[in-house]
């Protein structure tokens, strides 16, 4: 009885226990749908071009996409997540948000959602060139473009190529932004986007209407342009957003003495209500018309136009940029709002404190590190000296060597072999010799080792002297300090200074890891820090990353540098081959 007792409760638990695992089952399929669609109506939003008004939800699905979902799902919940808070108007905080997204894609897998990890880097890109950070936009244009070609977009990735052109404009380099401008449309030719190819002629367009020497290249662009591109209407007529095309064809015809037919394609940019940005090329236009007719009244009616468009356009410009400047300090400035006046004079008293305390400590790790570099340097200097001695003995020893054979080689000559007596003492001789012969032998080999040894420890120590030099540089120390404080993070000045001094002491290093396309800013980050002997969780700590994101770039540098798929091995093929000898 107590058996079927015991079986019956048994049962009875395990309905239970499947029922209960049912029902957890049922919630967490029922709330990963929900965060799915919180990510496609978000989506939805974004493509439509739609302002995502709120980021509370997304804020969710990536927190639990990060837990509970795929690399690619994580990705593309942080990538929605900064477009909320680009179109909010917080420009940093989108940023930071699409930093961690490329942070978390898992670029080693064979799956890996590069068509969305290239629009994370081109939104960033966007982002920096709105706020004149170009240098930033190039770099990000340039992840863009390889995500497209990983993913297969050869469109998307051609379109990125192009973007770069108008960095390259605003910083005045010309013949950077021309040679972009002439690759992408050789690209757009090549893969047949022709009508693409013909829209992206119209910024070589600008770039020719300034400059007398390429006028008739400017003429067959704008000729090709005007007969096969479809955005003319059925009366050969633009629309009015890209109606500066035609103050391209005005130029033109000013550069080959045409006024009349320039003042009419300049005159063809007007539309009702223009804004001052608009109608500046047009005035821009008939100013110069005017001048080379030199009609003053003319001349001084465009010339206050242009003045005046050209003064809205600048205030247009400086409003907007005054925008998103404000945008990127906004969430600082609301942040620091908050805090109290005592809570600042607190944060600034514990700050001294801590600047205080580390100074203590950098200037006694200065000095202990200055004493071990002396040791060293006199340890090596004493190893010198000592080799130049054992030289100087072995050669001592043979020429002794040299004059016993000599010596007695000269006796026997002299002797007389005939002679009993003398046949005596030249066995005499001939003994002492050979004792004599073996004791200079046994000194001169024991010598020799010793070279050899003391050239191997030079040679070491001569391995040893830009690893000796680098390991005593403060930036080295301080990262090492900061690796045994959980809570310390290095700072992108902190990683740009150490990039620098590993160029200056090991330049081979940076040279191949520049030069690799699969190592990405973050994983040579990782190498420059394994090169420290650091252990990937300070690694973690110092960058701010999880340990499975530390581990799959320290397997992308080793793949990359040695072909070696392993973690474990990196920081021995690093010093191996680059004679890294760790402090």
């Amino acid at each position: 009885m107590n058996i079927h007792f015991r079986h019956s409760i048994l049962c009875m638990l395990f309905v239970i226990a499947w029922g209960l695992l049912s029902i957890i089952s049922c919630d967490s399929s029922s709330r990963r749908s929900a965060m799915l669609a919180v990510l496609d109506e978000a989506d939805s939003l974004n493509r439509s071009y739609v302002p995502i008004a709120s980021d509370s939800l997304l804020k969710e699905a990536s927190i639990y996409f990060e837990n509970h979902g795929t690399p690619n799902e994580h990705l593309r919940a942080l990538y929605l997540l900064g477009c909320a808070y680009r179109d909010m108007g917080e420009a940093p905080h989108a940023i930071e948000t699409w930093q961690d997204a490329v942070t978390c894609a898992d670029t080693t897998a064979t799956d890996c959602d590069y068509h969305t990890l290239g629009k994370v880097y081109s939104q960033m890109a966007k982002l920096y060139y709105y706020q004149l950070l170009l240098s930033d936009e190039i770099v990000a244009r340039k992840q863009a473009y390889r995500c497209a070609l990983m993913s297969g977009d050869t469109l998307a990735a051609i379109h990125e190529y192009k973007m770069m052109a108008n960095s390259y404009l605003l910083q005045n380099k010309n013949d950077s932004a021309e040679n972009i401008l002439k690759g992408a449309l050789s690209l757009y030719r090549k893969h047949g986007y022709h009508q693409e190819e013909l829209k992206a002629s119209t910024v070589l367009m600008f770039l020719y209407a300034d400059q007398p020497s390429n006028i008739s290249t400017l003429k067959d662009l704008i000729d090709r342009y005007e007969a096969e591109c479809t955005v003319f209407d059925e009366n050969h007529n633009l629309p009015p957003s890209k109606r500066q095309f035609y103050y391209y064809k005005g130029r033109y015809y000013e550069g080959v003495n045409l006024l009349d037919s320039a003042e009419i394609c300049y005159r063809k940019i007007f539309r009702p209500n223009m804004s001052p940005l608009s109608a500046n090329p047009m005035y821009k236009g008939l100013l110069s018309v005017y001048q080379k007719r030199q009609k003053g009244d003319s001349i001084a009616k465009y010339a206050e136009l242009y003045c005046a468009s050209m003064d809205s356009s600048a205030i247009l410009k400086d409003r907007e940029l005054t925008a998103q400047m404000a945008a990127s300090y906004n969430y600082n400035h609301y942040q620091k709002q908050a805090l109290g006046n005592a809570e600042k004079a607190n944060k600034r008293l514990y700050y001294v404190i801590i600047l205080l305390v580390l100074s203590i400590v950098l200037i006694a790790v200065a000095i202990f590190f200055n004493q071990k570099s002396r040791k060293k340097q006199k340890k090596l200097e004493e190893l010198q000296m000592e080799y130049a001695e054992a030289q100087q003995n072995y050669n001592n020893i043979k020429r002794q060597l040299q004059l016993s054979e000599e010596k007695y080689g000269n006796v026997i000559n002299s002797s007389n072999k005939d002679n009993p007596e003398s046949q005596a003492i030249i066995d005499i001789l001939n003994n002492q010799h050979e004792a004599e012969k073996d004791k200079l032998t046994q000194q001169l080999h024991s010598h020799k080792e010793k070279i050899e040894q003391l050239e191997r420890q030079l040679k070491i120590s001569q391995y040893a002297k830009p690893s000796m030099a680098f390991f005593n540089l403060g930036i080295v120390r301080r990262i090492k300090i900061y690796a045994k404080d959980s809570q310390r993070h290095l700072s992108k000045t902190d990683m740009l200074t150490l990039a620098d001094a590993a160029k200056e002491h090991f330049p081979d290093l940076i040279t191949d890891l520049d030069s690799s396309p699969d190592i990405t800013p973050l994983a040579k980050n990782v190498c420059l820090l394994t090169m420290l002997n650091l252990k990937p969780r300070e690694i973690v700590n110092l960058l701010e990353l999880s340990s499975s994101q530390v581990s799959n770039l320290r397997k992308d540098v080793n793949m990359a540098l040695f072909n070696d798929n392993t973690t474990r091995t990196l920081f021995q093929n690093l010093s191996k081959r680059y004679k890294i000898l760790s402090s």
